[in-house]
């Protein structure tokens, strides 16, 4: 699948051509071998790009396409090191660099001047192994591989699949209605665990997720655990608190105070929980010490694949099991046909005979159909003879883990090649792990895997690369928002020993596990990705040569990372980092990275402290580590390409700016993407002069797209973190569309700043306010690009709000939270054209002087596909209050309202904390390093309404959704406001003065 370098190789070729001829750094001698190897490494290319579409190489091509691969990757090596400008350190690449056939002494001749001098024979020596290559070709007669069959491509479009519920990649038959109303209506209040038994790919996890989507809203704590063949059972219960209790636990926390945690969380609480993919019972009776005992109807529910795990979770009761069956025909013809011509009446007739055979060769197994259906609908053309081939190769398989692997592999080799290689990148990370979109899409365009042309946006081509693999069905969407564009997605465990095969066969990637001493290699290592987990001493096999890796994936213990300084070459590098209780909390040296003049992508998560150097990163384009701590930053480093930056606030940062005030944007300049991260350390004066000293900085800005500030894992965790009050005039960069202060950063605006109303490009706006007029609607209404908009108000306004038909022509999603007070709003008719989602939260109920009143009206919007809105606090005559609170006109979608009855037919104790406080759909699945931090999916807890919840412990939550009348409100309201309601904290939040 992969072509190595071979195609970004020419290009660099055809760079060194261009950048050297006005120069004239180069004879005429050194142009002309640069343009024969030019030419020989594009036939080698044209040579390896037609056995790649070959169905089945025979062994000597396979041998002969890793010899081009490896050739093209020392090449490229060598032609970088010309193209950019490396470390002072003439020792690099010749002490550093053993590459096969004397490539040490090569990279040995390169003078480490501002422009290289380009060596002939250095030129000649390339040319000659290509040379050779070329004959060797030749020699084994590889030409005659055009006559076997080669892989049919796909090239048709591909739509993202709908949401769970509505995707066609599962049937609900009978018995799994059966099971799913036989939850509905249990009213048995005691703790009950359920078990989901099968072979692989009969859609275990799948069925899991439609129970978990349907009943989660009715308990008060829910959580969606992956557990996998290898379990880090310490990483299952940091996932499954801070799923529980929307927030990060501490990543130095020993496993028992986790267990104790989520022990005592879940006592006297309502909760629901997957385990999904338990491989062993042991696993299983770890797992379940976490849970407490009781009658509030809880239910646990978990998938495997092993009689024995099942009953073993459900206490040897078998009528608590459910088995899996494979589909029967009818269902499994509804859902090949409907992925693939929307109905089965929608299929031409000269197809539907072989069609249903290739459905009866699925053997009824889901993955196996959709996969089919999948190549089959990417086709622009069918034919017979491709559903005839097609049949047959399903046929050759004898039991269903054969079919569903057959068919996963036909899929897979439909890809067109630029796929191909960005879903075998996959196999960097671990089995069932939750993937950031934006992580990926950034390590593919690092890697040099995104193919563009000059003037496309290559993020935007990465993105669709993404959406073509989640089309296919090999990549699952976990998170995806009200757009229905991705944020978080994963790999099916078949598909990922799949990539893991292909990537191993074709020596792309090397996954190693903390249990594998010494690794066989034919190749050296490109890319490398180290799954060690909690191992606290695993060591990278001695074997492994580290000089040409070009990324490095590390999920493990801080203890057992290894000597970042080793690896000169790396273009990715991403450390998943975690630490023991009580370990040395000293600084993480990277001072190292300065030589590694290729780096274009660093992240660093995990609650460390690093040292980074004091130098230019000439190639770096992306760099995070807004979840780590800066020992001290760096007064002289410089980052010309840098492009997307996440940063903590905190002390260093804020000397840094100060001490380089007129650098920092010029040493930043191409910067796009900002987000910094909140320290709970961070004092108010250090984050009110932060503030002031970041914005002041970044306000004419020619570039930056994205600002968005947050809090840290650390400051989330903090209670009653400082606030203070800031006060400054934002002057907006020209280019900015998404402008985020996440109300739990303690961070507000005294109202809407004027720049909004003339800003010609901002689409995401995040803020909070302590005031809401007219005026400042109508300075939002003037901003023309505004999609999603999500306001925090503190103090309600006397007068009415009111949305007209003028402004907000685009935009789809709105919410509007009042934080202590009730404000009459009404959205007249046509008002905002577009809005598919409409959310409104009050953290009060009012009480009425006339009855009658409605405190929302909403007349007819056209664009609308929900609404939602919820009340908090509580009053006397509360059965009435929510009868007449919201007015909705009949046309529009029915307010969304959670069942008056749980699945024990009891109401459930609403618990703020758990309402998840998100512009877009709540990740039911993310786990905590993957967090995303996307204004249009929030994570976290409501701060807001923790404070409520602990200062009037014996209040009520509602979240009320009916429907009645429109009705203009003639009187105004009494509210009875909580005491501790009006309190946003002890201190005040910072509140930043609109500019004028």
């Amino acid at each position: 699948a992969s072509l190595g370098a071979m195609r970004p190789l020419i290009g660099k070729l055809d760079m060194l051509l261009l950048r050297d001829a006005p120069q004239k750094c180069c004879s005429k001698r050194i142009k002309d071998r640069m343009r024969l190897l030019k030419d020989d490494v594009q036939k080698i290319s044209s040579y390896l790009d037609e056995l790649s579409e070959v169905e089945d190489p025979p062994p000597m091509a396979m041998c002969w396409m890793n010899e081009a691969r490896d050739l093209s990757y020392d090449m490229e090596d060598y032609v970088d090191s010309l193209l950019f400008v490396p470390p002072e350190d003439p020792s690099l690449f010749a002490n550093n660099i053993k590459a096969t056939r004397s490539l040490r002494k090569w990279f040995s001749r390169v003078k480490t001047s501002q422009t290289q001098v380009i060596s002939a024979g250095t030129l000649s020596e390339f040319r000659r192994y290509v040379q050779e290559a070329i004959q060797r070709h030749q020699r084994y007669n590889l030409h005659s591989c055009r006559t076997l069959r080669r892989r049919f491509v796909s090239h048709g479009p591909m739509v993202l699949p709908r949401p769970y519920e509505e995707t066609a990649d599962i049937v609900i038959d009978g018995r799994m209605n059966e099971f799913i109303n036989s939850l509905a209506t249990d009213g048995d209040q005691q703790l009950k665990v359920l078990s989901v038994l099968g072979s692989a790919c009969l859609g275990k996890t799948t069925l899991a997720r439609v129970l978990y989507n349907r009943f989660r809203k009715q308990y008060n704590c829910r959580a969606f655990i992956r557990v996998s063949k290898k379990p880090d059972t310490k990483k299952i219960f940091c996932d499954m608190l801070s799923q529980l209790k929307r927030q990060h636990p501490l990543q130095h926390c020993r496993e028992i105070d986790l267990i104790h945690d989520i022990k005592q969380y879940l006592q006297d609480k309502r909760y629901l929980i997957i385990i999904d993919d338990v491989w062993a019972a042991s696993v299983w009776d770890t797992i379940n010490h976490v849970f407490p005992k009781g009658n509030h109807g809880s239910r646990i529910i978990t998938t495997t694949q092993i009689e024995d795990v099942a009953l073993t979770c459900c206490c040897y009761q078998s009528e608590y099991v459910f088995e899996m069956k494979h589909l029967d025909d009818d269902h499994s013809r509804k859902l090949f046909f409907n992925r693939l011509f929307c109905s089965e009446r929608d299929c031409p007739e000269q197809f539907k005979d072989v069609l249903n055979e290739i459905v009866e060769t699925c053997d009824g197994l889901p993955l196996a159909t959709v996969s089919i259906a999948s190549v089959l609908a990417s086709q622009p053309v069918m034919s017979i003879d491709l559903l005839t081939y097609i049949h047959r190769s399903l046929s050759s398989c004898f039991s269903a883990s054969e079919r569903t692997r057959q068919a996963l592999n036909l899929s897979f080799n439909s890809l067109p090649q630029y796929l191909k290689t960005c879903l075998l990148y996959l196999s960097m990370y671990p089995e069932g792990y939750t993937i950031l979109k934006d992580d990926l899409v950034k390590q593919w365009v690092a890697e040099g895997l995104i193919y563009t042309t000059e003037g496309q946006d290559i993020r935007k081509d990465a993105e669709s690369y993404l959406d073509q693999l989640i089309g296919r069905r090999f990549i699952q969407p976990i998170c995806v928002n009200y757009n229905n564009e991705v944020l978080s997605c994963a790999v099916h465990g078949m598909v990922h020993d799949l990539i893991a095969h292909k990537s191993a066969e074709e020596n792309f990637i090397v996954a190693i596990d903390y249990s594998q001493k010494n690794v066989p290699l034919s190749q050296k290592v490109r890319r490398l990705s180290l799954l060690f987990g909690n191992a606290k001493y695993a060591k990278i096999p001695a074997n492994i040569t580290k000089a040409q890796v070009r990324s490095i994936g590390f999920f493990g213990l801080l203890e057992s990372m290894p000597c970042i300084t080793e690896f000169k070459l790396l273009r990715v590098l991403n450390l998943q980092l975690f630490r023991h209780a009580g370990d040395d909390d000293g600084p993480v040296d990277l001072t190292g990275i300065s030589e590694m003049f290729q780096l274009r992508y660093l992240k660093i998560a995990g609650n460390v402290c690093i040292k980074l150097p004091n130098h230019v990163l000439q190639c770096l384009e992306i760099l995070d580590i807004a979840d780590a701590r800066v020992a001290c930053v760096p007064r002289d480093i410089h980052l010309p390409n840098l492009l997307h930056l996440g940063l903590p606030v905190d002390k260093n940062l804020l000397d840094w700016i100060n001490s380089r005030m007129s650098l920092s944007v010029e040493r930043v300049r191409k910067l796009q993407d900002l987000h910094l991260t909140r320290s709970s350390a961070l004092s108010s004066d250090h984050l009110n002069r932060s503030m002031s000293s970041i914005l002041s900085l970044l306000g004419g800005h020619g570039n930056l797209k994205t600002l968005v500030v947050a809090h840290g894992s650390s400051a989330k965790n903090a209670r009653g973190a400082s606030d203070v009050t800031l006060s400054l005039d934002l002057l907006a960069p020209p280019l900015l569309q998404r402008f985020e202060f996440l109300p739990h950063s303690h961070i507000m605006f005294s109202r809407i700043p004027l720049w909004i109303e003339k800003h010609g490009n901002l689409r995401i706006l995040k803020i909070a306010v302590r005031e809401l007029q007219m005026s400042c609607v109508d300075i939002l209404r003037g901003s023309p690009a505004l999609t999603a908009l999500s306001l925090y108000v503190e103090k309600a306004p006397y007068d009415k709000i009111i949305f007209d038909k003028a402004g907000f022509s685009i935009l789809k999603y709105f919410k509007l939270r009042f934080t202590s007070d009730i404000a009459w709003i009404k959205f007249e008719k046509g008002a905002m054209p577009n809005l598919w989602k409409l959310k409104i939260v009050f953290n009060a109920i009012p009480s009425f002087e006339k009855d009658g009143t409605a405190l929302v009206s909403i007349e007819h919007m056209p664009g609308l596909k929900e609404i939602s809105t919820k009340f908090g606090g509580e009053a006397p005559d509360l059965e009435y209050a929510l009868r007449t609170l919201v007015s909705n006109h009949p046309t529009n979608p029915i307010i969304n309202m959670p069942s008056n009855k749980t699945l024990g037919g009891e109401q459930p104790h609403r618990n703020l904390e758990q309402e998840s406080d998100e512009i877009l759909k709540e990740d039911p699945y993310g786990n905590l390093e993957q967090e995303s931090d996307e204004i249009l999916e929030e994570q976290e807890p409501d701060e807001y309404d923790e404070r409520l919840e602990r200062r009037q412990a014996d209040k009520r939550y509602y979240k009320c959704s009916l429907i009645s009348r429109s009705s203009d409100p003639s009187s105004r309201l009494h509210v009875p406001v909580p005491v501790g309601a009006s309190e946003m904290g002890s201190e005040p939040d910072v509140e930043i003065p609109a500019a004028y």
